[in-house]
């Protein structure tokens, strides 16, 4: 009976923590995808093609109601599945643009910091000291990763210019050479920009959805945030890129891989987010970093630097911390802690009315 009580309580940070190594595989496998030559907007098309095919048939299977409770709720659920795919579509680019680890790193590192701004702005949700500690530590670490990726940057701008002077020193090669330099600090640049401004918008999303999750069923919040936002790629990839149909079966394979583990991984957020504040999640979430570095090794073949080693390490004992005490605390007070705020509240607007001279019947 207490193992069972222990799972249960603990059920937020395990899926959240689910959520961690999915997020930290499918962007290694987008880059996989993105290196055999598929599009880049063909990579995102294929993850939001995944999520209506599972989210939109499982509401009508399960006969969720298809709008929210008025029009304004309805009209919220459809503006934040706009943010949402622009926000997942600039994350999934800058995995294109710099090493996937690098980008989970920024964006798992900041986001704990967003979500908690953002949570204390539109729910009002005060971030306690376990959180705010965790938050330091894993923007410093995020410092280290970003500070490794750019020496990375000019230690591969250095190898490419002694390279081509190496070999000759003619005017053309001298041109091609600034021109490769510029096209890597160009790179860096624009994933690094791209991974924040994917970053602050998801994390906008993800507040708003558990907004969205106190009132109104997970799977019809699932079926406008995340399935339909194949309706926007789709005419953008056309657009943009030139797509490529005809793929061998490896591609096929690591394509639809990447696309069921971002479903799944986008299942277990949502159902961790209803249990757990955002800012918690976003801080469990950051265990994607330290995965990501080794799946980038493992299967891409990267090596990082020993400063974004030791920034990742860093990330990965916060989170440690943050898990066991999150999870100590359910476990003893058996309750989560967005029900425990809610009851706060409740108990604070019912002493305020009492106080006043006023009545509440569900306290009689």
């Amino acid at each position: 009976m207490g193992l069972m009580k222990l799972i249960r309580d603990g059920q937020g940070v395990f899926f959240a923590l689910i959520a961690a190594v999915g997020f930290s595989v499918f962007p290694i496998l987008a880059r996989l995808a993105a290196n055999a030559g598929v599009p880049d907007f063909q990579v995102v098309l294929v993850n939001e093609l995944t999520n209506a095919s599972v989210f939109l048939p499982l509401s009508l299977m399960c006969k969720t109601p298809l709008k929210g409770q008025n029009q304004k709720q309805t009209l919220s659920f459809v503006g934040t599945g706009v943010a949402r795919v622009c926000s997942t579509t600039m994350t999934v680019l800058s995995y294109l643009y710099i090493p996937p680890a690098a980008t989970i790193a920024i964006s798992n590192g900041s986001s704990p910091l967003f979500a908690a701004v953002l949570s204390w702005l539109v729910r009002k949700e005060r971030t306690g000291w376990i959180n705010i500690i965790g938050m330091v530590v894993q923007v410093t670490a995020v410092g280290l990763v970003a500070g490794g990726t750019h020496q990375r940057t000019v230690e591969l701008n250095d190898l490419v210019n002694t390279t081509y002077l190496n070999a000759t020193t003619n005017m053309t090669t001298t041109t091609t050479t600034n021109i490769i330099k510029s096209s890597i600090t160009h790179d860096y640049i624009i994933g690094v920009v791209l991974a924040l401004a994917g970053t602050l918008g998801l994390a906008t999303t993800n507040v708003l959805s558990r907004t969205f999750l106190q009132k109104a069923p997970q799977l019809t919040v699932l079926a406008y945030v995340e399935g339909l936002g194949f309706l926007l790629v789709f005419p953008a990839m056309y657009i943009i890129n030139t797509p490529k149909w005809n793929l061998d079966i490896y591609v096929i394979g690591v394509l639809s891989s990447q696309g069921i583990i971002y479903t799944v991984s986008i299942t277990c957020l949502y159902r961790s987010l209803k249990l757990q504040k955002a800012s918690t999640v976003e801080i469990l979430r950051g265990l994607s970093i330290a995965l990501a570095y080794a799946f980038q090794y493992l299967i891409l073949g990267v090596v990082a630097l020993l400063m974004e080693y030791i920034g990742a390490a860093i990330i990965v004992v916060s989170i440690a911390l943050v898990a066991g005490h999150k999870w100590f605390k359910t476990y003893k007070s058996d309750i989560y802690e967005v029900d425990a705020q809610a009851t706060n509240i409740y108990n604070i607007s019912a002493t305020v009315e009492l106080s006043q001279g006023v009545s509440n019947p569900v306290l009689q």
